[in-house]
């Protein structure tokens, strides 16, 4: 025993001992001139720094080889490099003038690349781009994503579909780890609070291998948000008020870095009464309200870097019953209504071995769903999920510049138990484990991507007798084996990608056991123990091309699902409640996504963006699926000022939003009548001694017109969506750089 710690000892002390300093100068490529306050971050420290007036930046302590840097700076685009710190111990940069960038920096794919080498298409996008026109939740701010929709259960519950896909197809990751919160249900939300997330980004289809078996339609990789630059302290207050409702969203923040150690604290509150329709009446128990709270602690050393991550979302949802109107503005939660509490914690871990480097991520989640019936105090349904998962790769050496490879292994247990008068799903035990090899081959103008994986789940649950009847006993377990492939090649403006992928998912407990009514959604579900996988195999090409004043991009897809699980209605009422069985059938959707950004030479203030987002899913026998998104066209002319007044009007915006009339609708489902949405807004900054105050204001449906989306729960009860919505926002920034004590 004293031999292996005399060894470890050993081996930790020569990978501490070779710390690494680097000096970084960034110049403009054409003048030479240093480019002061550009901002320079570096990945896997999850923070970064700033030139001085002389363009330059310092590293120090780092024992790794090699460093992932990004700089980027306004007007400019965006570098994204891995330097070799072990030989270069001086570097200068070149940023070169832009008028816009589209090559985001991807985190969620392999060794966080930049969109462009990217084998499979990420859609990245800033959270504060999202909230442009001041959505409610945050599941409502990623819905205005091409080929990204939700469905939704009144103002505050959304669910995220993915080209048609949306449940356990969709896999949500937030603080680097896996979020479960019950999500098979239709009424289940989103289960991440908004405060504290940089970005997003949006896989589109299978991405099994570095996410797990469930994630057959897609995945959302949400990204905390940055610590703060080193020595430095960060804060800002923000708050918004929204008309239609009544609502008001308030956010806080707090960060500080300061030699090794970063800290971050985030704070948000939410409260909203029930929602107006365009005739100004209310819908009755559509008020809901959040609270979160986010912090992070990171630390390193000169080989090891840790964060810890923790956040507590509780959310209540007034439950619709049936189609009742009121003017009332009360926010008191009245029968039936719900309750969820979210704890999620994570460990991140990345140890540096040479040029090669380990990430381990631990996570535990706790989800706690509670619905009130007929009685305040005491629960009728109670849902309680606790998850344990773990996620470990190692990133290989990059060889001759061209070949390097991840191997990994995920995996999970997950509990589940009922403490309520209700049981809708049986108490269980879910077990899964996953490794996958994943490659990358880099030449010239051509870099080709390959994996393997391989999944198994087992499920077991409990015998329990209810007054409904009996959940039997079930042992089941079930395995797949999925693959990934691609292309990407760049002709000078062009990118051309091909992907083919697949995925596999296993049925869960609500599929292959649920019996009863789910309040929520006002339907009685039955389940089915004799289902088995879902195989997807996906297709998906892109084509990119973009020059300084104009991009253009079209990607289409074809996703084939063998043994596809679906809910299907019955014309069986039971308990007053509609039937809703789940049943098995091959299923098939394409379509795609195409979209183009125009920002005109000789007027620069001036962008115009539109993009259309289309699926259309059907069974083997050509009949439609059901609650399947609507085409549409979503249209932005925007207009950027960049004048250095006190009082400056940053930008203006003016959004349209088409949706086609969908005709292609499963059994017992109704068309939807295409409609047309126009929101408005401008952004506003006044600047102070210190630091700019943000005032954001505008109107959303800004003709209040009367509309129903097709994935709108409240279609059968004949419920409309919000009317006419007007918002105001501040935002105050706090920001000081620490002194560095004298010896």
């Amino acid at each position: 025993m004293k031999r292996i710690i005399v060894i470890a000892l050993i081996l930790f002390a020569s990978t501490t001992v070779f710390a690494q300093n680097f000096t970084g100068t960034v110049l403009d490529k054409e003048t030479k001139e240093p480019i002061s306050y550009a901002q320079v971050y570096f990945s896997d420290l999850k923070t970064g720094t700033s030139t001085d007036e002389n363009g330059t930046f310092k590293i120090e302590n780092f024992n790794q080889k090699t460093i992932h840097i990004q700089i980027a700076f306004v007007g400019y685009n965006i570098i994204d490099e891995i330097v070799n710190i072990d030989t270069i111990k001086e570097k200068t940069f070149y940023l070169e003038q832009g008028h816009f960038d589209l090559e985001e920096v991807v985190v969620s794919a392999p060794a966080g690349r930049l969109q462009g080498e990217n084998i499979v298409n990420v859609e990245h996008k800033k959270i504060t781009e999202l909230q442009q026109t001041s959505p409610l939740t945050l599941a409502e701010a990623i819905s205005a994503i091409p080929g990204v929709e939700q469905t939704t259960t009144g103002a505050g519950i959304g669910k995220p579909v993915i080209r048609g896909l949306s449940g356990n197809r969709i896999v949500t990751y937030a603080q680097g780890i896996r979020i479960e919160n019950q999500q098979w249900g239709d009424e289940h939300g989103l289960g991440v609070g908004e405060v504290g997330i940089e970005s997003v980004e949006v896989i589109k289809g299978p991405a099994s291998l570095l996410y797990g078996s469930d994630a057959l339609g897609g995945v959302l990789y949400f990204i905390d948000e940055r610590y703060a630059s080193q020595n430095t302290v960060e804060g800002f207050a923000q708050t918004k008020f929204l008309s239609n409702t009544l609502g008001s969203i308030n956010n806080m923040g707090f960060k500080i870095h300061k030699g090794k150690l970063k800290f971050n604290l985030f704070g948000a509150y939410s409260s909203q009464a029930d929602y107006q329709v365009p005739n100004f009446d209310r819908i009755f128990n559509t008020r809901f309200d959040e609270k979160n709270i986010k912090s992070s602690f990171g630390f390193n050393t000169k080989s090891w870097i840790s964060n810890i991550r923790y956040s507590f979302l509780q959310n209540n949802y007034g439950i619709v019953e049936d189609a009742t109107f009121t003017n009332s503005t009360q926010r008191k939660f009245v029968l039936p209504f719900q309750k969820i509490d979210n704890h999620n914690l994570s460990f991140e871990n990345i140890i540096f071995t040479g040029n090669s480097k380990l990430n381990l991520t631990l996570g535990y989640t706790n989800n706690y769903r509670k619905e009130f019936e007929d009685d305040k105090n005491n629960q009728a349904l109670g849902l309680k999920l606790n998850t344990f998962t773990y996620n470990l790769k190692w990133y290989s050496p990059t060889y001759n510049n061209q070949f390097d490879f991840i191997v990994g292994s995920q995996g999970m247990v997950q509990n589940n138990k009922n403490n309520g008068e209700e049981v809708l799903i049986p108490e269980a035990t879910t077990i899964d484990f996953g490794a996958f090899v994943i490659g990358n081959v880099k030449f010239n103008k051509l870099q080709l991507q390959g994996g393997v994986r391989a999944d198994y789940r087992n499920i077991d649950t409990k015998e329990m007798i209810t007054d409904e009847g009996v959940f039997p006993v079930l042992k089941n377990s079930y395995n797949g084996l999925t693959f990934s492939s691609g292309a990407v090649y760049k002709i000078k403006r062009t990118k051309l990608r091909a992907n083919i992928s697949s995925g596999f998912r296993a049925p869960n407990t609500t599929e292959l056991l649920s019996d009863g009514v789910h309040h929520g959604t006002n339907r009685y579900i039955k389940g089915d123990a004799g289902l088995t996988n879902e195989n997807a195999t996906q297709i998906d090409f892109s084509f990119d091309y973009h020059n300084e004043h104009f991009s253009f991009s079209i990607n289409p897809f074809y996703n084939a699902i063998r043994n596809y699980i679906l809910l299907s209605p019955t014309d069986i009422f039971i308990d007053n409640s509609p039937v809703f069985e789940y049943l098995q059938t091959n299923a098939f959707l394409y379509g795609g996504e195409l979209g183009f950004h125009y920002h005109p030479h000789k007027i620069h203030w001036l962008h115009l963006e539109s993009n259309l987002s289309t699926v259309i899913a059907e069974d083997k026998s050509g009949n439609a699926l059901p609650l399947i998104p609507q085409t549409r066209i979503n249209s932005t002319i925007k207009a950027e000022f960049a004048h250095k007044e006190k009082v400056q009007l940053k930008n203006v915006f003016l959004q349209h939003v088409y949706k086609f009339r969908q005709e292609r609708t499963g059994l017992f489902e109704t068309a939807t009548n295409d409609y047309s949405i126009i929101n408005i807004g401008l952004n506003i900054e006044i600047a102070t001694k210190n630091n700019p105050i943000e005032i954001t204001t505008g109107i959303r449906n800004l003709l209040n017109t009367k509309y129903i989306d097709h994935l709108s729960r409240f279609k059968t009860l004949g419920i409309p969506n919000q009317g006419i919505n007007f918002y105001i926002g501040l935002k105050v920034k706090m920001n000081r750089e620490l002194k560095e004590k004298r010896r």
